[in-house]
């Protein structure tokens, strides 16, 4: 996963030719750099629940930072002086000094070595092959199926292969997209063939497009919505596994979206198990972060039987957030990724329109998917600037 750097310095002609060699050079896989060369955006930025890897900026911008008294995150001086400490005062002397004024490749490699973190939170889907992203949620109506659709528009819109795979009871992703009505087989059909299959050497007859549609709000593949609940109701562990397996071989799709029931049921603890990435949605309300915070403990328990790695695979985020609620529930040890806000309009007559065209709402699920992605979307999408 790339790196997350912070750059604060008061030049933006010096942000620019940056920003640039790193967009078309190998640094591109390895560096997210987040820039700033306002110092009052800098420091209210850093404010924020995400913490950078890494913070490397101007002496005046790192001093007014340390007044806030976030020291925990590694940080570097640029010196123009060769390298050297020169003038700078006592309370930066803790700190690295970076020459500001070096050779890209040199700079950008002295970046990376102040980092040094594990990065154990990557994504586990090696280049090439596809990578599974499953929404949970430890409670309902906590708006997993929007936040599943709204990441595979923005995804698509960044030009990559998608598949949405609903697995709920109910499919309620109709709601969302339009209906189709046409006589291709389906996931009933595919599901059967899995079933039928297994113990043969026949395989599945034809590939997965054979059974999927085509949606163009947003861009991407997906089943019809089963129309008989038994169906999904008999669909176990196995049956799961194997259909995720299916769907994401032959490398067709760069992401399958898997939008997902209770957890409990065997289809979730086949996602939860698989999934290279697990998002986690809470609703802003004390009911959903308790519930979300049981099931993280039930799992983290002896014999609680967690997946391998769940942690280290999961992202959380919390939805529908409005400042005017007042302040944020306790989130009981629960790391933040990202904060989705409360659309108004939403509450609307025929709002299922909506739910796919609000600039707002789009603008922090892409700020989302870069977090969680980054090394997997194009480069000029991988990194974001902020100065004036």
């Amino acid at each position: 996963m790339a790196a997350r750097i912070v750059l604060a310095v008061r030049e933006s002609q010096y942000i620019e030719p940056l920003l640039h060699y790193v967009r078309h050079s190998e640094y591109g896989d390895r560096l997210h750099i987040t820039a700033f060369s306002r110092m009052d955006t800098f420091v209210e930025y850093m404010k924020e629940e995400e913490v950078p890897d890494a913070v490397v900026g101007d002496p005046a911008f790192i001093e007014a930072w340390l007044v806030e008294g976030r020291v925990a995150v590694p940080w570097a001086v640029l010196s123009e002086e060769g390298g050297m400490i020169g003038k700078i005062s006592k309370s930066l002397s803790a700190g690295q000094v970076i020459a500001k004024y070096q050779a890209l490749p040199s700079l950008l490699t002295s970046m990376l070595q102040l980092c040094e973190v594990e990065r154990t939170r990557a994504c586990s889907a090696v280049e090439g092959e596809t990578l599974l992203l499953g929404v949970v949620s430890g409670s309902g109506s906590s708006g997993k199926t929007v936040i599943a659709l709204n990441i595979v528009k923005q995804l698509s819109d960044l030009g990559l292969s998608v598949f949405y795979l609903n697995l709920e009871s109910v499919d309620s992703s109709s709601l969302y997209l339009r209906s189709i009505r046409d006589n291709m087989p389906g996931l009933e059909r595919l599901l059967y063939e899995i079933q039928a299959n297994r113990d043969s050497e026949a395989g599945i007859q034809g590939e997965i497009q054979s059974y999927a549609i085509r949606h163009e709000n947003p861009r991407c593949d997906a089943f019809k919505p089963v129309s008989n609940v038994k169906e999904m109701l008999q669909m176990n562990k196995r049956d799961t596994l194997d259909l995720m397996e299916l769907v994401a071989s032959g490398r067709r799709y760069d992401v399958v979206i898997i939008d997902t029931g209770s957890i409990g049921e065997e289809r979730t603890e086949a996602v939860m198990e698989k999934c290279g990435v697990l998002l986690w949605v809470l609703r802003d309300d004390d009911v959903s972060i308790h519930k979300a915070g049981k099931w993280l403990s039930h799992y983290a328990a002896p014999h609680g039987g967690e997946p391998p790695g769940l942690i280290d695979r999961s992202r959380f985020v919390m939805n529908c957030f409005s400042e005017v609620s007042g302040e944020r529930p306790p989130l009981d040890g629960i790391p933040l990724d990202s904060i989705l806000p409360y659309i108004s309009s939403w509450n609307q007559p025929y709002r299922s329109e909506l739910y796919l065209n609000s600039p707002l709402f789009h603008q922090e699920i892409l700020q989302l998917c870069r977090r969680m992605l980054g090394p997997m979307l194009p480069h000029t999408f991988a990194m974001e600037s902020r100065y004036e």
